[in-house]
C-alpha cells in the first residue's frame, strides 16, 4: 500500500491498473509529469532563458549569398547591433 503510494508520486501514469485518481476522476500529478513535457520543469524554465544581442526568424533561400554569408533582415540588423 505504502509502495503503490510511492510509485504514484514519483510517476502516476505508468500504474498497472490505472493511474491514482481524485475523487471526481483527474489523475494525480506526479513528480515525473512536473518534470518531462512542454509545460514540464525542465522547458519551461531552465532551458528558456533570455539571451541578449540575439534575434529569431525564419530561414530562407538567399542566392545572392555565398555558402559562408549569412543574411538577415535590415531591422534586425539594427536592433541587434544599435548602441547601447
Amino acid at each position: 500500500m505504502l509502495q503503490e503510494a510511492v510509485d504514484a508520486l514519483i510517476d502516476n501514469s505508468r500504474k498497472k491498473p490505472g493511474p491514482v485518481t481524485s475523487k471526481d476522476g483527474h489523475p494525480f500529478k506526479s513528480i515525473s509529469d512536473a518534470l518531462v513535457g512542454k509545460k514540464g520543469r525542465f522547458r519551461q524554465n531552465l532551458l528558456g532563458k533570455r539571451v541578449d544581442y540575439s534575434g529569431r526568424s525564419v530561414i530562407v533561400v538567399g542566392p545572392h549569398l555565398k555558402m559562408y554569408q549569412v543574411g538577415i533582415p535590415r531591422d534586425m540588423a539594427a536592433k541587434l547591433f544599435e548602441p547601447w
